[in-house]
Formats: structure tokens, C-alpha cells, sequence
């Protein structure tokens, strides 16, 4: 099985979390007794995929903190398409490089191992991204409340792990920002791929495959939809509801 570097990405604050966590940082953050940022490590781990672990965050906050044997550190830039450049520079390395959100702490092994078999199965691009099939998440969560987008395929929420290329990344940094202020507006991301997309947005005839074709053109790169069979890893805390379903969930 091919090895990868994992970074995650640790950079963001999150206000509300305070109240029912003790602390804004995410990857800090007590489910349990136990931190997000150690669920999502061993997660990474039980993969057997891993080559180096790259924790980028602000160093003022995970100061004299412990952090799990062998993750390294890089410091967070101002968003997260700048952090995700940051630690391929500090990585040093021109390959494949597995991004990981720091509030997915439902994700494990199996999950990450589904991702990055299905992208190897899938050669020539440079970045993936997996999408999860609303049944799929109502039955692993059927509590949870997530954002879908239709496409002829069925119903989709975007995941929170990608697959990507080192070298396109600072070239895709100003496109980056612009769809991750957009994630979470379908109809918003669907304005910047043309007319024509739009309409078969609103007519339910948008394929994956036309996503792939369009989106690849938008960001100067090629990109590929993964569908993963995993709900755990578009599973984000993303909210107080859902911070109290982890408690119920990994209780």
C-alpha cells in the first residue's frame, strides 16, 4: 500500500466551542476526555498509510501541550488554503499529500482507507475530494443535520479530508479561498462554474462527471469526486448539536 504525509489542518477558532469545551481551538477540544486532535491522529495511524503527520496550528496555543508521539508542527497562516501551502513547504515534498480537517474525530482507518483506494483507483488527478451519498450519513447519523447538493447520481454532502498534489497548491491558493468561503452554499459554488451548469443544477441533470469536467476547468487543475461509503468523514463538529451527538457517539 502506497504511504502518504497527512497535515492536519488546525488553524481555524471556533467561538462557541468554548462554551461546552473550554477552549476555541478545535483540535483541543475534550469529547469525552479525550481531544479531537488525538481521535483524528489515531484514526490516521490505524490507516497503516502514513508516512509523516503534520499538525499546522498557531504555535501560542498547542504551547506546552502534549502532543501525540510523532506529529510534527507547522504554523497556521491566516486561512486555510495559505495553511494547507504553508505545510507542503515545511513538508518539503512534491507529492500526493493527505489533508485532514482538525473536527472529524468519528473519523478511523477503514474510512481513510476507502478515500485513498478509491482515489489510487482513479489515476491522473490532482486533487480528490469525497463526496458521501445522503443515505449513507442518515444511516450512520441519523440525527445529524448536514448540507446536501443534488446531482443525477443523488444526493451529496462534501467530505472533510482531500487528496492533493503538492505542486498545484500555490498556484490554486487565490481559487482555494474563494470556494472554502463557499463550501457550504451549494447554489453559491454552482454560480462560479457558468449558465449552463446552473441549469442543469436546477433541473437535476447535473452529473458527477460534469462537476468533475467544470470544476477542473474553474481551478486550473484536474480534480476528481470520490463517493466514499463513509459518513465519518463529512462528519464535522461544526455546531453545539453536533458536539453533543460526538459525546453520545464515541461514548
Amino acid at each position: 500500500m502506497e504511504q502518504y504525509n497527512v497535515v492536519i489542518l488546525a488553524g481555524g477558532r471556533c467561538p462557541w466551542l468554548k462554551k461546552v469545551a473550554g477552549t476555541d481551538v478545535r483540535c483541543l477540544a475534550k469529547i469525552n476526555d479525550k481531544r479531537m486532535l488525538d481521535y483524528i491522529v489515531e484514526a490516521i495511524r490505524e490507516s497503516g498509510r502514513v508516512k509523516r503527520i503534520l499538525l499546522a496550528i498557531d504555535p501560542a496555543v498547542i504551547a506546552g501541550k502534549e502532543l501525540p508521539e510523532g506529529v510534527e508542527l507547522c504554523e497556521a497562516a491566516q486561512d486555510l488554503p495559505s495553511t494547507a501551502d504553508k505545510a507542503v513547504a515545511a513538508l518539503d515534498y512534491k507529492g500526493k499529500v493527505l489533508f485532514v480537517c482538525d473536527d472529524i474525530p468519528f473519523l478511523h482507518g477503514a474510512a481513510i482507507n476507502d478515500f485513498l483506494d478509491k482515489c489510487e483507483a482513479r489515476p491522473g488527478g490532482n486533487s480528490y475530494y469525497p463526496l458521501i451519498p445522503k443515505e449513507v450519513c442518515e444511516a450512520a447519523f441519523p440525527n445529524a443535520k448536514r448540507t446536501y447538493a443534488r446531482t443525477k447520481e443523488g444526493l451529496f454532502t462534501g467530505g472533510n479530508i482531500m487528496m492533493m498534489d503538492a505542486e498545484v497548491i500555490p498556484a490554486a491558493l487565490a481559487k482555494g479561498r474563494e470556494i472554502f468561503a463557499k463550501r457550504k452554499k451549494p447554489f453559491e459554488l454552482v454560480k462560479m462554474l457558468g449558465v449552463g451548469f446552473i441549469l442543469k443544477f436546477l433541473f437535476h441533470r447535473l452529473s458527477l462527471d460534469d462537476v468533475e469536467e467544470r470544476g477542473s476547468l474553474v481551478v486550473g487543475f484536474e480534480g476528481k469526486a470520490i463517493v466514499s461509503s463513509f459518513a465519518e468523514v463529512g462528519m464535522d463538529i461544526d455546531k453545539p448539536e453536533d458536539f453533543a451527538l460526538a459525546e453520545k457517539y464515541l461514548g
